[in-house]
Parts: C-alpha cells; sequence; structure tokens
C-alpha cells in the first residue's frame, strides 16, 4: 500500500510537476521582475528634484529673454515685377509667306522681347553685377551719423558687443565660418560684368565682402503661374530695407535691359547679313531671268517655258525673303533705340511696419519650453542615477555602461558603492 504522501501525488500528464499541480517555471519566466515605473514614481522623482527643474526653466528663460532684447531688429521690404509679354516677331510676308516658313528654310529671325524666362530673373537679380551695382550705392543706416556706400558701411570695424557675441553666442557660426574661409578661400577679384567699352568690372576685397552680405539679405521667389517674381531684402531699419529694395530693383531692370539690348544687337547683325546675303541672291536671280529672256524672248518650247517659270518663281521668293528681311531690319534697328522696360514694376518697395525678427514672445516661449524639458529630463537621469546601485543586477548594468561610455581612468568617478 502506498503511504499517504504517495497518495498525495497525482498523476498528470508528462511534464506536470508532482506537488500542488503549479505549473513549473520556464526558463525565461521566472519571478515577476519589480523594475516596472509607474505614473507615481515619475511624480516622485520630478518633486524630489523640483529645485533642479525649476532653476533649469529659469536659466533658459533669462536666456531667451536677454537673446530677445539684445537680438537686432530686422525689418523686410518687398516689391514684385511681372515679365511683360513677348513681343510678336512672326506674322505673315508679302505674298503669302510666312515667318515660319522661314523658319523651316534655317532662318530664324526670333522675336523682340529679352528672351529671359521668368525663372531666370532670380538668377539675373542674385547675378555678381546686380550685387556690386547695390552695394556701391549710398544708402543712409540707422547707426551711423552720415549716408555710406554699402562696402564702407560693410566693411567697418565691429563693435565691442559684436565681438563678445561672435566668440560667446555665436561661437559655432563663427568657427564655421571661419572653417569655411580656410577651405575656399575668397579670391581678391572677382569679375563682376563689363563696362560700356567691354572691358570687365573687377571687384575688391571689400566689395566681394560686402557682395557676400548683401546676398545674405536678398531674398527672390516666382510664382509659376502668374509670373510675378517677389523681391524681398531685409535690414536692420525699415526705411533701409525699402532703400535696398529700391536699389536691387533698379539696378535689375537695367540689368535686363541690357541683356535684352545686347540679345537685339545680336539679332539686328544676324538679320543684317541675311539681307545683304539675300540682296545678293535676288540680283543673282534677276540677273539669271533677264539673261534667259534677252535670248529667248518669245519662248516656244515646253523646255523653255518651264525654265522661264522655274526662274521667274525664283526671284518671286527671293523678292519676298528680301522685303521680309528689310522689314526685320528696320524692326530690329527700332528696337535697339527703344528703352522700354521688360520687367514691369506690379508693387513698390515701402517701408515696413512691423518689424520681421526678432518674435520676442515666441523666443521666450520656446526658452521656458526648452528649459522645462531638459530639467525634467535632467531630473530623470538623476533619479535613475542614484537608484543605479540598488540591487546587484543594477550595479553590473551601470558597469557595462561606463565601459562602454567612460575610459577606465574615469569609471572610479562614476562608480555607485
Amino acid at each position: 500500500m502506498s503511504t499517504a504522501d504517495d497518495q498525495g501525488q497525482t498523476d498528470g500528464p508528462p511534464g506536470t510537476p508532482p506537488g500542488d499541480g503549479a505549473p513549473a517555471e520556464q526558463p525565461g519566466y521566472g519571478p515577476q521582475q519589480e523594475d516596472e515605473v509607474s505614473l507615481l514614481d515619475i511624480l516622485l522623482v520630478l518633486a524630489r528634484n523640483k529645485t533642479l527643474i525649476v532653476r533649469t526653466v529659469l536659466v533658459f528663460t533669462l536666456l531667451g529673454v536677454t537673446y530677445a532684447l539684445l537680438a537686432s531688429e530686422e525689418y523686410t521690404s518687398s516689391a514684385k515685377v511681372v515679365r511683360e509679354a513677348r513681343e510678336g516677331g512672326g506674322g505673315s510676308l508679302p505674298g503669302g509667306l510666312s515667318g515660319g516658313a522661314l523658319q523651316g528654310l534655317g532662318i530664324n529671325l526670333g522675336g523682340g522681347a529679352s528672351g529671359l524666362t521668368p525663372q531666370a530673373y532670380s538668377d539675373v537679380l542674385e547675378s555678381r553685377e546686380v550685387r556690386l551695382a547695390v552695394v556701391r550705392d549710398t544708402f543712409h543706416f540707422p547707426d551711423t551719423e552720415r549716408p555710406m556706400t554699402f562696402v564702407e558701411y560693410a566693411n567697418q570695424p565691429p563693435s565691442t558687443l559684436s565681438k563678445v557675441l561672435e566668440y560667446t553666442i555665436w561661437l559655432p557660426w563663427t568657427l564655421k565660418s571661419a572653417v569655411g574661409r580656410l577651405i575656399t578661400p575668397s579670391s581678391p577679384d572677382v569679375p563682376a560684368g563689363t563696362t560700356g567699352a567691354g572691358d570687365p568690372v573687377l571687384s575688391s576685397e571689400e566689395e566681394s565682402a560686402a557682395m557676400k552680405t548683401v546676398a545674405s539679405m536678398l531674398t527672390a521667389t516666382t510664382t509659376r503661374e502668374t509670373g510675378i517674381m517677389r523681391i524681398a531684402v531685409t535690414a536692420g531699419g525699415p526705411q533701409l530695407a525699402s532703400d535696398l529694395t529700391e536699389s536691387f530693383l533698379s539696378h535689375f531692370r537695367e540689368r535686363v535691359r541690357e541683356i535684352r539690348t545686347e540679345k537685339v544687337r545680336e539679332r539686328l547683325s544676324f538679320v543684317e547679313r541675311r539681307f545683304q546675303e539675300a540682296e545678293k541672291e535676288l540680283e543673282a536671280a534677276e540677273e539669271q531671268l533677264a539673261q534667259f529672256l534677252e535670248r529667248n524672248q518669245n519662248p516656244t518650247t515646253a523646255t523653255l517655258q518651264f525654265r522661264r517659270d522655274r526662274l521667274q518663281r525664283q526671284v518671286s521668293f527671293k523678292e519676298q525673303l528680301y522685303s521680309e528681311l528689310q522689314s526685320q531690319l528696320t524692326q530690329a534697328r527700332l528696337d535697339l533705340q527703344r528703352r522700354q522696360p521688360v520687367a514691369t514694376v506690379v508693387e513698390n518697395p515701402v517701408p515696413p511696419r512691423s518689424r520681421s525678427f526678432p518674435n520676442r514672445t515666441l523666443i521666450v516661449l520656446l526658452s521656458l519650453i526648452l528649459g522645462g524639458v531638459l530639467g525634467i529630463g535632467g531630473a530623470l537621469i538623476k533619479g535613475v542615477f542614484l537608484n543605479a546601485g540598488s540591487t546587484d543586477e543594477a550595479r553590473e548594468k551601470l558597469g557595462e555602461i561606463q565601459a562602454h561610455l567612460f575610459p577606465e581612468r574615469w569609471r572610479t568617478e562614476f562608480t555607485v558603492e
């Protein structure tokens, strides 16, 4: 007979442990680990480190307020221009010959506009020629007593406050600029257009630096649907922003007019050459027809009649081509003398009433939020490290973290006893 103990052991399915019938602990399913963090634990950590959080928020808020008060005010003035409609260069020629027929013969008489698309206007506005002309203009700056050129203003010695900010708050950008100058040193002379005589215009080192500065103040955007380009300049004063925008607008229109004039000159030169060739071809065709009619005053055979008709058709075509080229030559000469602008101003620049930067309320708000996030994050990290040495498993994990993150000589400083 089996004993009472033996009777208490009931047979079960294979793998069922003896005893009270509870399943055996499977690998990886040990006792429940007490590493779950509740909301109360988080609130307790934050409450214990409230001083750290408040100090962090106050420091970042103070930095934000200081920056918002010391940051230079900037104003943005804008203007809008649109490209004029392309002037027609087609039409029908005398005798019914169309301009498309001339293009089919390899003769492209072109149109009368500048040949610039609205998308190319931004490149013209930001070109060296336009920027060089702008920096050579004279403006009245808010922090200067007398008007001066942009070159003189941009190359003034920096103030003491600017020096302090350059090597404190703006230190990362200062280092970035220094590295950029070492990688790509700027040449002292940069070609920027040509004079009226065709000689290249060279900018000095000071002018090159001013051109880079004024380029960072300029923004140009073009709307594809309407072809309207918006020119915006951001400067340290409302009147200065308006004057700079007006200067960019004036020199931009002048540059577009120069490009248009140059294209008209090229077109005029081409038409003149073709007109001279067409004149010679017409004279030769007329001479051949005259010689044929002198030899054959009354052609009776079919061969002579076909040859006469062919010569007459050649003369007729040469006359039409000569007449059209003569008309195009006259039109090109008129276009060269015309001073009508190719870019029309839709909206003139005016001094803005409100500043575009800094938005002091937004800066203080962001500083407050950043300080709060960093303060809470610091409090949680501090709580984790303070509780890291409570168990052997936590010490082992902390030691592995130190092995990966810190050199061996530093580990003793971070070891939790």
